[in-house]
């Protein structure tokens, strides 16, 4: 009879978890184009809700999916300077299950656009390649040394069986005063960043990206 009991209270908390992702959606789209829902279910109309939400940040990112097909990642990322340490905060969803490449790209755009000069638009190409201030041409792990890699290169995110990322990374030793990441791009890739790969890791199509903006 337990049994009996426990599987309708199963497929109600599953259609309720069902109900509210689409309820999340709508809501997205009500407040318009603008709007991204992050990992805790809020939707953002545009960055300076995130600004306002927290003193703190040196600058933000609405992440949007890309035009890769089936793209649907989006969310925040948010960056703090404490110290001489860059803290990133991380909230996205849509995203599939597991280690998802995290990097600064150099241009602030998110578009697509023929790189190879075949006619193909590759998704979110007009962000350019990995941010590298210091002209290292090497991708690598965050934990290097500035000096020995790109400065964009982020790591790894890793995305719940349910597809959502909520979690905060420091990069020691990176200033952001002394390095700005306002006016570059925050891309989310469909696989792991193996920390070592050049140019990217090989962590495969953008599913998500957002340009960063300085506070105001």
């Amino acid at each position: 009879m337990r049994h009996v009991l426990l599987f309708p209270l199963l497929f109600l908390v599953a259609c309720q978890t069902a109900q509210q992702a689409a309820d999340d959606t709508a809501e997205a789209a009500e407040r318009g184009a603008e709007a991204v829902v992050d990992a805790a279910g809020d939707a953002w109309d545009g960055v300076q809700d995130v600004f306002d939400a927290d003193r703190r940040l040196a600058a933000a990112a609405l992440v949007r999916p890309t035009t890769a097909p089936g793209a649907r990642a989006q969310g925040l990322v948010r960056f703090e300077a404490r110290g001489d340490d860059l803290v990133v905060q991380v909230s996205l969803r849509g995203l599939d299950p597991g280690a998802h490449g995290l990097h600064i790209h150099k241009n602030p755009s998110c578009e697509p656009a023929d790189t190879d000069g075949d006619g193909r638009l590759e998704p979110a190409a007009a962000s350019g390649g990995h941010w590298d201030p210091l002209g290292t041409n090497d991708h690598g792990a965050p934990t290097e040394n500035m000096e020995d890699k790109h400065l964009g290169d982020l790591g790894n995110v890793t995305a719940s069986a349910d597809g959502i990322v909520e979690t905060t990374l420091t990069v020691r030793g990176f200033d952001p005063d002394e390095y700005p990441v306002a006016g570059h791009a925050v891309v989310v890739h469909g696989g792991r960043d193996d920390l070592e790969t050049d140019p990217a890791g090989g962590a495969g199509t953008p599913q998500g990206c957002g340009v960063i903006s300085g506070r105001p």
